[in-house]
């Protein structure tokens, strides 16, 4: 367990639980690899709907701290908060995710977010150096994230996230890295445009003493909501990330709306071979009453990661 080959290996297993690469990599290979995946994760079961677009949403700022909060000044609701759950792969490298998140207003220009969590990865053998079974452990991801949120203009504003992200990835082998979010974003009424970067921060070392980049970006969001007929309402949402080791990423998402009540949602993600996540498609329903949410969201389309659910329960006035 001590050998820098095991440390390298899990850590490639654990890559391969968020789907950054088709196939698992060898130690000489893991140069390439982005760490901390779990910085790009999408933890809101309605954005999971939506092919994980929601970057410029005016509706979904309950998980803003791992986002972007220049949206939360522009939200309909004060305050949301939630928690969701993921089952990753479940036909494939299996982990759980656990995440809580919560945004609200103060005034009429100020917002702050902020957001937890815990995912515990794929189940793996331990052996001493004899070669002997010693027992099972499995990798363990943590991130956590404050952000701020001012309109400075009435449909100008400008957002940033501070995020610390973990990874144990066996009892003496662990990553860890800081990173931030910064955006920019305009809306006026249906049209909502966000820019900046995104888990821009310091660079990881392994156990070797090998430095690996965190998977930061140059992002884009775009949002546009219809209303018609009275009771019917439809939201496009569009992200699009150029991760700075050349990967590039991009997620387009609807959804329709009755009553704003129940939510039918639809998805398409793309991912180069060095982005973190592959291309899948995604499908959700949500139903809310009361200020109260139920959200869930399917993952297919894709080996790697296929039969993904998210479910997330949240309120909001």
């Amino acid at each position: 367990m001590r050998k820098i080959e095991s440390r390298l290996m899990l850590l490639a297993v654990c890559l391969l639980t968020f789907g950054a690469g088709a196939s698992a990599q060898t130690s000489n290979e893991f140069s390439g690899s982005l760490a901390l995946p779990s910085l790009g994760i999408c933890r809101d079961a309605a954005a999971a709907g939506m092919g994980f677009a929601g970057r410029a949403s005016t509706s979904a700022t309950t998980y803003s701290a791992f986002s972007n909060s220049a949206m939360i000044p522009f939200a309909d609701r004060d305050l949301s908060a939630g928690l969701s759950f993921q089952g990753w792969a479940p036909g494939g490298e299996k982990s759980t995710n656990i995440a809580l998140g919560s945004a609200f207003t103060l005034g009429d220009r100020f917002a702050i977010s902020v957001g937890a969590a815990l995912q515990n990865g794929a189940e793996y053998e331990i052996y001493d150096q004899t070669g002997t079974l010693r027992g099972t452990d499995r990798t363990r991801d943590m991130l956590f994230g404050l952000g701020f949120g001012y309109r400075f203009l009435d449909n100008l504003s400008a957002g940033v996230n501070l995020k610390y992200a973990g990874q144990t990835l066996a009892e003496d082998a662990s990553l860890s890295a800081f990173a931030a979010d910064v955006f920019l974003a305009y809306c006026s009424g249906g049209l909502s445009v966000t820019a900046g970067v995104s888990s821009v921060g310091t660079s990881v070392s392994s156990a070797s003493g090998d430095s690996f980049s965190i998977p930061s970006s140059a992002a884009v969001g775009l949002g546009y909501d219809l209303d018609f007929a009275g009771k019917h309402g439809v939201n496009f949402l569009l992200d699009a990330d150029y991760y700075f080791n050349g990967g590039i990423a991009a997620a387009l998402g609807a959804e329709y709306s009755f009553n704003d009540m129940i939510f039918a949602r639809a998805g398409y993600h793309y991912g180069t071979s060095k982005a973190i996540l592959p291309s899948f498609v995604t499908v959700g329903l949500g139903a809310r009453f009361v200020g109260i949410d139920i959200n869930f969201a399917y993952l297919t389309g894709n080996d790697l990661i296929g039969n993904t659910l998210t479910v997330g329960l949240g309120y909001s006035f």
